[in-house]
């Protein structure tokens, strides 16, 4: 396979990418690049496909990874939507029971569930989850 073929092959490969972001076309240009540079280290067709191969299989298995869990990493500050309220304080607007209630959470009225027992009106929670529209507490302390 000649070079220019090798850096064609990179350059769709990485424009896909761009178009997907999920990193696996780019493992795929990178080892077209390696292939490329195999090539010009004047090795055959039959080493070229090889080093595309392990490259391939190295990259999307070790670096692939990696490099995904980096640019999925939120900071606790930026947490959104129901992550920002998960740990967040509440106050009980009436009896919480693990069937029912009500909570005041970031100054709204939220229907509420206890996690374990029964939570008395007016008691200081924290919210361990929400399911729907209904925020899943426990009293703090």
């Amino acid at each position: 396979m000649q070079i220019w073929m090798w850096l064609l092959a990179a350059g769709i490969l990485l424009i896909v990418e761009m178009l997907t972001v999920d990193l696996l076309f780019a493992s795929l240009a990178f080892s077209a690049l390696l292939a490329a540079g195999a090539h010009g280290l004047g090795f055959g067709v039959v080493v070229q496909g090889v080093v595309f191969g392990i490259g391939a299989a190295g990259s999307l298995m070790f670096l692939r990874p990696i490099a995904l869990r980096h640019l999925k990493k939120k900071p606790a500050d930026q947490a959104t939507n129901i992550e920002a309220l998960i740990g967040a304080s509440a106050v009980a607007l009436s009896v919480v029971t693990q069937n029912q209630g009500l909570v005041k959470l970031n100054g709204e009225t939220w229907s509420a569930r206890s996690n374990a027992g029964q939570i008395h009106d007016g008691a200081q929670l924290e919210v361990v989850a929400i399911e729907g529209a209904t925020a899943i507490v426990k009293q703090k302390g």
